[in-house]
């Protein structure tokens, strides 16, 4: 598998500034986080709480040839599907002091390839809506996985090692960071058991 196009510096900031200026409040941004944002986050985290995303579901559907895999054993990375089910995450505002700078690190990340669109949609935070800032994945895009079964997925994320570590410690990581905040995804669970029996096969 050949890397994927990466977007140019200009093209990713053109993608920031048309989302900003969609933004329903500018000044008060929200990131909805359903994976290695929550544990790994690139700016300073003030706070965070449980969100519900619905019409939304948590997939392993991203191939991944950098950072948790590689060509010849591409791994997987979790992205937002369009689903009648619903997404338990984490919200985590920006900070007001260097939210621009929160902002383009984010989109230096999650935008590195237009796998991802970022997408304003309404989260539950105590029985509360709220708007909120998320990155769902375009299932058009060559890096889109599409439908994978448990079996496959496990094979691929048993085996991919990438440049910041294997794909199995994204799964276990992700998992943790679920379950400090009160969240027990339990197809990824599952999925992580069937990992591990992978493995030990």
């Amino acid at each position: 598998m050949k890397r994927f196009d990466h977007l140019t510096t200009r093209e990713r900031g053109q993608s920031l500034q048309s989302t900003i200026e969609s933004a329903p409040d500018p000044e008060t941004i929200s990131l909805f986080a359903y994976g290695s944002l929550i544990w790994r986050p690139c700016f300073e985290v003030q706070s965070r709480c449980k969100a519900i995303l619905r019409g939304y579901r948590r997939d392993f559907c991203v191939f991944t040839v950098e950072a948790r895999g590689a060509p010849d054993s591409p791994g997987l990375g979790l992205g937002l599907r369009a689903d009648s089910a619903s997404c338990q995450g984490v919200l985590m505002p920006l900070p007001e002091d260097g939210r621009s700078e929160a902002l383009t690190s984010i989109w230096e990340r999650e935008m590195l390839t237009a796998v991802y669109q970022p997408k304003w949609v309404s989260v539950e935070v105590d029985s509360k809506i709220t708007t909120a800032l998320t990155f769902v994945v375009d299932e058009l895009h060559p890096q889109c996985a599409g439908d994978l079964s448990e079996d496959a997925q496990a094979v691929m994320i048993g085996s991919a090692v990438g440049e910041l570590g294997s794909c199995r410690d994204y799964l276990v990581n992700t998992i943790d960071a679920l379950r400090n905040v009160g969240i027990h995804d339990l197809p990824l669970e599952g999925l992580l058991r069937r990992v591990n029996l992978q493995i030990s096969e």
